[in-house]
C-alpha cells in the first residue's frame, strides 16, 4: 500500500493524468472552439509552462510524454509529435534561462514566443520525414492565432503545472 501511494503521488504519474485531460480538452472542446479557424493548442501550452517553470530537462520530458501521447490519436507517424514538442519544451527552457529572476510579464512572453516556435516545429519535423504540404503561409495565421491564445491561457497552465510537476514528499 506504500507503495501505491508514492507511485501516486509522483510529479510524472500526475503529469501523465492531467495531460489525459489536457488532451481530451484538445481533441474536444478546443477543436470546436476555433477563433479565426485555428484550433488552440493547449497540449503545446503545458509543455512550454513545463520548460518556462522547471527548465529544459522538465521540459524536454514533458514534451516527450505530451508528444507520444498525443501522436497515439493522430494519423500521423508515432513520434513526430514527441520530437516537435520535445523541441518546444527545450526551447522554453533555454529561452527562459537568459532571466536570473524572470518576471510574470517576461514568463507570459517567453510563453507566447515559445508556443509560436513550437507550432512551426511540427510542419518542420513533418517535413523532415518526408509528409509534403505542410509548410503553407496559413502557418502565419495558425502561428499568430496559437500565441496570443496560449498568452491568454498561460497564468492558468502555470498554476495548474506547478501543481503536477512540484516535488512532493510523502509521509506516512
Amino acid at each position: 500500500m506504500n507503495r501505491f501511494l508514492t507511485i501516486m503521488a509522483s510529479r510524472w504519474m500526475r503529469l501523465v493524468l492531467v495531460l489525459l485531460i489536457v488532451l481530451s480538452l484538445q481533441t474536444t472542446l478546443f477543436t470546436e472552439l476555433r477563433p479565426f479557424g485555428v484550433a488552440a493548442q493547449v497540449v503545446l501550452l503545458m509543455v512550454v509552462v513545463a520548460g518556462s517553470i522547471f527548465g529544459v530537462a522538465i521540459g524536454a520530458l514533458t514534451g516527450l510524454i505530451a508528444g507520444l501521447m498525443y501522436d497515439l490519436i493522430l494519423s500521423t507517424p508515432v513520434g513526430l509529435g514527441s520530437v516537435a514538442l520535445g523541441l518546444a519544451g527545450a526551447t522554453a527552457g533555454l529561452l527562459i534561462y537568459f532571466f536570473n529572476e524572470p518576471t510574470w510579464w517576461m514568463r507570459s512572453i517567453a510563453i507566447a514566443v515559445v508556443s509560436s516556435l513550437g507550432e512551426i516545429y511540427y510542419p518542420l519535423v513533418q517535413a523532415t520525414v518526408g509528409l509534403d504540404g505542410w509548410l503553407q503561409l496559413r502557418l502565419v495565421k495558425v502561428v499568430l492565432v496559437v500565441a496570443v491564445c496560449n498568452l491568454l491561457l498561460s497564468p492558468l497552465a502555470i498554476v495548474v503545472c506547478r501543481w503536477t510537476l512540484s516535488e512532493r514528499k510523502t509521509t506516512l
